[in-house]
């Protein structure tokens, strides 16, 4: 069997670089590249509020934007679990947002035609650096620069919890700031998979999760929707 094609979807201009990074580096940890290889250019579909527009139609139009790359087998959507309340009166919930766009994708083709993951990082994909940052303590960035020589910041004890501001906590221990297009795809590649897992981080696992469950369908050819619904 050839590989198939693994696209990402993603929020932010940092994700566009620091997403494939991630995804790529569980592949190679995963001897996946037999089956799967990463596509290079995710697609940003902003926020879950956006994709929700238009009774979820901006998603599907997206998966369909997905499914023109040659040789699909899957997709990933990863998005930042915090939002904002969507039905009036209710607290955002990751997991039932989740369910809901697993739902919406299979009217897109997933599930028969592609396998698709949905993702949500709690509280932002720089959270899960933020559960990794001591292995980044003295790292040296690409172009030379010392990102973070001492944390000068106490590490958090559950970063899915808090900070809220997971950028804004990076601004303050980076001798330089902290710019997501600058710095996530940096930081992504100097840190520790194994530090990050050891805070054992719900929503990691479940990213962990997302892209073995892609690598199984796509070998198995049993396209396959995460979560179920």
């Amino acid at each position: 069997m050839s590989p198939k094609r693994l696209v990402l979807l993603v929020e932010g201009e940092g994700d566009v670089e620091a997403a494939p990074i991630l995804v790529g580096r569980l592949l190679n940890e995963y001897s996946a590249y037999d089956a799967v290889f990463l596509d290079p250019h995710p697609l940003r579909v902003s926020s879950y509020s956006k994709i929700s527009n238009n009774d979820f139609g901006e998603w599907r139009r997206f998966l369909q934007v997905a499914t023109k790359r040659k040789n699909l087998g899957g997709c990933v959507l990863l998005l930042d679990g915090d939002g904002k309340a969507t039905v009036p009166g209710q607290p955002f919930c990751a997991m039932q947002a989740a369910r809901r766009l697993a739902a919406e994708a299979q009217q897109a083709g997933a599930g028969s035609l592609f396998s698709v993951a949905i993702v949500f990082a709690c509280m932002e994909f720089e959270s899960w650096l933020i559960a990794g940052v001591e292995s980044l303590v003295d790292g040296t960035f690409a172009d030379g620069r010392k990102g973070i020589p001492k944390l000068t910041e106490r590490v958090p004890d559950n970063p899915e919890s808090a900070p809220r501001d997971a950028k804004g906590w990076f601004r303050k221990v980076m001798v330089t700031g902290y710019k997501p297009t600058r710095d996530q795809a940096e930081l992504t590649r100097l840190v520790d998979l194994n530090t990050i897992r050891n805070r054992n981080m719900r929503s990691f696992r479940r990213m962990e999760a997302a892209v073995n469950e892609m690598i199984a369908a796509i070998r198995s050819g049993n396209h396959a929707i995460t979560p179920t619904f």
